[in-house]
């Protein structure tokens, strides 16, 4: 700026030299250079100042909203690897303990059962490669998903589980985070499993109201809960609901006569904060 405002005033001296006298020499230009200090210059600097401060200004506006974009970007990036991490975590889950299911079958000697668990499971581990980059299913499909899973538990605990899950047809096309349902009812057969009465019931039920999709699961526990690991599943659905909806849902476990349990969750419809 200060060599800008030497060589404008430098210039303006010799112009108004010329102007005036028609020729330059040092007296005239002494002349020119007192003349200059009289008139205003600080309106000069005001202007060239302004200038300076709009421009200044325009560029770091545009440079900001390019910074607030990549911003954007790079935190929509890490979400989705957090949620993928996230989802990723569920999979070895049930996993190891449908191979331990279809093991079980295998020692029992029941053939035909353990054919019809790995047919179960091949159509599991597809749904899983297929959606492995998409976080959001259709209700229909991970009810399918689900059911799948059921199938293989009952082999397993034959008629130590009884399950009824009820959907709303209106509900089936809204989608939903793929396993998110999935872990919830992990969680509820594996509590089942350590009751020794017959029939332990586990119902599931599904249905909309006022915007939201509401998911309500029913399974009875033991007085003495012995298994450690029930937890894995649940904190990790919290962490998904958490990073795809902040804090517009609702998660809860309650403890009902009997000996029953209910695992509620309410999350909007086809919004996702994230």
């Amino acid at each position: 700026m200060l060599l800008f405002f030497t060589l404008y005033w430098g210039l303006t001296i010799v112009e108004v030299s010329l102007i005036n006298n028609g020729y330059i020499n040092p007296t005239v230009l002494a002349e020119a250079f007192s003349q200059l200090l009289l008139s205003p210059l600080h309106m000069d600097f005001l202007v060239y100042l302004a200038v300076l401060c709009s421009g200044y200004s325009y560029t770091y506006y545009k440079h900001s909203r390019i910074q607030a974009r990549r911003n954007q970007e790079l935190s929509e990036q890490l979400l989705q690897v957090e949620l993928q991490s996230l989802k990723s975590q569920l999979n070895p889950h049930f996993l190891f303990n449908t191979l331990n299911t279809i093991a079980s079958l295998i020692r029992l000697d029941n053939k035909n059962n353990a054919i019809k668990a790995l047919s179960e499971l091949s159509f599991m581990l597809r749904k899983v490669l297929e959606n492995q980059r998409h976080q959001l299913i259709s209700l229909e499909q991970e009810v399918e998903f689900i059911q799948s899973y059921l199938t293989i538990q009952q082999m397993r605990f034959a008629h130590k589980l009884k399950t009824s899950v009820d959907v709303d047809d209106q509900c089936l096309p809204l989608d939903v985070p793929f396993m998110l349902l999935q872990p919830l009812v992990e969680n509820a057969v594996q509590h089942g499993s350590q009751l020794e009465s017959d029939q332990n019931e586990l119902k599931l039920s599904v249905y909309c109201q006022d915007e939201y999709l509401h998911v309500k699961l029913i399974n009875k526990i033991p007085e003495k809960d012995e298994h450690k690991g029930f937890g894995i599943g649940l904190s990790n659905c919290r962490k998904r609901l958490e990073k795809l909806y902040h804090l517009d849902f609702q998660l809860s476990l309650t403890p009902m006569e009997n000996g029953y349990f209910e695992t509620y969750l309410c999350m909007p419809i086809g919004v996702l904060d994230a």
